[in-house]
């Protein structure tokens, strides 16, 4: 796959840059062009000004309004921000943690319902469609792509960036499992203001609601070979990107 670049953000929540992931045809995503993350709202001043000074131009939310309005980002200078919620309408302005779990009752509900989520998050999502007309922009912006840890909704929107570069499969699914030890920090933080004793099996659900796990990217990749029968079509029909805005794309971020 290649290394992600690291950039130590003492605030950072599974905050890292693209660069270094390897294609399929030998050649790696540009260092300092494309970055991931959870939510910002943590950075301290010190993390801003190394944004800043990178420097990171755009920042893309995939979070609902209520999420925002609850830890809305700090910016930095000279970058903008754009807030296009990503999740689906089934559990639009309900994805904190806790609301999660009325969802679900036991690790098993809990792994069904994320299978659904990433099945359903490739499709007709307008916040995808705003990542890709960023990425298509004349001034090729130096963006950030965020939700609340970094892991579902950007997972997905990851993994597209990924796959219009040239990714293979394996490589989605590795780049994407990074996040289970990068998240870990902030998951064992959260995670220990929990009583267990008295989730049961909530606190079980929970832990599979805060992980990375293959199965979950692998429902999204499938459910775009089955749909569009390969990444080809699935760019095409959903973003209006044919051969040549990939090999465009691709010509802009690699080298």
């Amino acid at each position: 796959m290649g290394t992600n670049l690291k950039i130590h953000l003492k605030g950072g929540v599974n905050f890292r840059d693209l660069g270094g992931c390897r294609m399929a045809d030998g050649r790696t995503v540009k260092p300092g062009l494309l970055f991931r993350s959870g939510v910002l709202d943590e950075l301290t001043i010190e993390d801003m000004e190394t944004l800043a000074a990178l420097p990171v131009t755009h920042v893309l939310d995939y979070r609902d309004e209520a999420e925002m309005r609850r830890r809305p980002d700090p910016l930095w200078r000279d970058v903008q921000y754009e807030c296009v919620p990503a999740n689906p309408g089934f559990w639009e302005n309900g994805a904190s943690p806790m609301q999660l779990l009325s969802y679900t009752d036991d690790e098993w509900q809990a792994s069904a319902f994320m299978k659904e989520l990433y099945q359903r998050l490739p499709f007709g999502n307008p916040a995808y469609r705003r990542l890709l007309s960023w990425l298509r922009a004349p001034e090729m912006p130096r963006l950030v792509q965020h939700c609340a840890i970094g892991k579902d909704r950007t997972g997905v929107g990851s993994a597209i960036v990924l796959l219009v570069l040239g990714a293979s499969r394996q490589t989605v699914i590795e780049d994407y499992m990074v996040t289970e030890t990068s998240l870990a920090p902030y998951r064992e933080r959260w995670l220990a203001t929990m009583d267990r004793q008295r989730m049961k099996e909530k606190f079980d659900a929970l832990v599979c609601l805060f992980s990375a796990r293959e199965a979950f990217i692998e429902a999204a990749l499938d459910a775009i070979e089955s749909r569009y029968g390969g990444i080809v079509g699935y760019l095409k029909e959903e973003f209006g990107l044919d051969s040549a805005g990939r090999v465009a794309l691709q010509a802009r971020y690699l080298e």
